[in-house]
């Protein structure tokens, strides 16, 4: 029995083409969301150090410092083009562990087939907040 060898042009290549053609197509309009939600993360993770600082102190020093970090947050959003009137910032804090957290909503329009979808994003951060004794 002889096997016809294959084309180089055949289904298979025309599918693998397509496929690799809409992930890029797909690739190229989410990219602003993914960049958006990696910006806003390391916002976040420039402020840990200031709520680290925040957690260890107690009462009203805390509470302002805390107000501090999220104006700083807020300017930072907007500097990133997040609608920082929409976006939800959540400060946890404990003895043993501070989370940062930031939630917010980001469109992504495809032209084609002309539609708008919206991400809800909710980067967040967690660091130890142990004291540490040396």
């Amino acid at each position: 029995m002889k096997y016809r060898k294959p084309t180089v042009l055949n289904w298979v290549t025309f599918a693998l083409i397509g496929a690799m053609g809409l992930l890029v197509y797909v690739g190229v309009y989410l990219w602003p969301v993914y960049s958006t939600r990696s910006h806003v993360k390391g916002i976040l993770l420039d402020q840990v150090p200031a709520f680290y600082k925040a957690n260890l102190r107690g009462g009203e020093v805390a509470a302002v410092m805390i107000e501090e970090i999220k104006t700083n947050i807020r300017t930072e959003l907007k500097k990133a083009g997040v609608n920082e009137k929409t976006a939800k910032i959540i400060l946890r804090r404990d003895p043993k562990e501070i989370e940062l957290e930031v939630r917010f909503k980001v469109q992504a329009r495809f032209p084609w087939p002309d539609k708008t979808f919206e991400f809800n994003l909710a980067p967040k951060v967690v660091s130890d907040a142990a004291r540490i004794d040396w």
